[in-house]
């Protein structure tokens, strides 16, 4: 009953905000705009290649930059990018995915479900239409069995980029929702299956993970289907491995993963170099910055708003929060080597000059 009352509250609260900016849009103060990013968009042209099968879990879409960005220690960098669950169409995180591309990375996004791989022709899906592709051979799937897809297509990848095991690569890790536990758990599977080293990040970097499928909740069939996949990949084992900076990057007002979740699961990431963030919903202007499960994405236009509204948390949206929080956080620690618990974030001012609400600490291993 919580979580439906949280959902309608949220809900009802986005659709208000959205009524209001259409009706008083012009006279509400603005959002902080886009940051210049041209002084390091050092490879604006750019290459998108893709590997595997839709239907196998196997596909893969590596984005590669004309000019590679190589740093001081002239090796090159390399991001793997886990989407969240059901959500493997590489458009929902495709302005994210290119402004890394831009900046020199060469960017990997393993679909490691089945199906889904792009939108719908038509523009517009129903649930059941999304589900029967992720989950259409009937069997229950496993987070584990996804997992090893992911590993195995970013893998081949690799070789196929001539980032093979002998070449040396700064390698880092970033994961969404199901897409976030499977990048806390990245460490331990390439040690456990002795995948080549090149593959091991440097640092992780997480928005709105899942601790697990039992301590995410969702409305409806994704709520169903979620209680379908089988909850294999323990973070209790796999967080032994992280021995390396990490950054939880939550929303403050995600009831599809509440930050509460977090409390007894953060103690088992190994590392006292570890931090969860939160940002805050801010409504002060148009448009308004949503602090929720779906801030991490860009684009959720395969389902109409209110159906993401109801069943993601969220309608996805380019905003001051992908800039100055979760790209902000990601950009820092490759280009400018920051430890992922050490972010400082600063997310600009309404155009009536009052400060966006801040990014505040939540859970730190300073305090364990």
């Amino acid at each position: 009953m919580s979580m439906l009352l949280s959902d309608l509250r949220t809900t009802l609260g986005y659709l208000l905000q959205a009524a209001l900016c259409r009706v008083f849009g012009p006279l509400r103060p603005k959002a902080p705009p886009r940051p210049d990013y041209s002084a390091v968009y050092t490879s604006p042209e750019f290459t998108v290649e893709r590997f595997g099968k839709c239907q196998k879990g196997s596909y893969i879409e590596v984005y590669r930059p004309k000019t590679p960005w190589l740093g001081q220690n002239g090796r090159p960098k390399a991001v793997i990018f886990l989407h969240g669950f059901v959500l493997g169409a590489s458009q929902i995180y495709r302005a994210h995915l290119e402004h890394l591309v831009r900046q020199g990375y060469t960017v990997f996004f393993p679909n490691f479900q089945t199906g889904f791989c792009s939108f719908p022709a038509r523009g517009l899906m129903t649930v059941a239409e999304l589900l029967d592709e992720v989950f259409g051979d009937g069997l229950r799937p496993s987070q584990e069995k996804w997992m090893r897809n992911a590993l195995a297509s970013v893998t081949d990848a690799y070789a196929q980029v001539g980032f093979g095991p002998d070449v040396a690569v700064d390698t880092y890790v970033y994961g969404h929702s199901l897409g976030g536990l499977f990048a806390l758990s990245w460490p331990w599977y390439v040690t456990q299956d002795g995948l080549p080293a090149n593959l091991m990040p440097l640092q992780v970097v997480t928005a709105d993970p899942i601790p697990s499928s039992s301590a995410a909740s969702a409305p409806g069939q994704i709520g169903l289907a979620l209680d379908r996949l089988q909850d294999d990949v323990n973070l209790s084992v796999t967080g032994k491995a992280l021995t390396m900076p990490v950054a939880i990057l939550h929303g403050d007002a995600d009831w599809i993963v509440p930050k509460s979740e977090w409390d007894i699961p953060f103690g088992a990431i190994a590392t006292d170099r570890k931090r969860m963030y939160l940002s805050q919903t801010d409504t002060h202007g148009c448009p308004g910055h949503f602090a929720n499960h779906e801030q991490a994405t860009d684009d959720t236009s395969f389902f109409r708003p209110l159906l993401s509204l109801l069943l993601l948390d969220g309608v996805g949206a380019e905003d001051t929060l992908d800039w100055r929080y979760l790209w902000s956080a990601l950009d820092r620690v490759i280009r400018e080597g920051t430890e992922a618990d050490r972010l400082e974030f600063d997310l600009g001012h309404w155009s009536d000059g009052r400060p966006v609400r801040p990014v505040k600490v939540y859970l730190s291993g300073d305090a364990a």
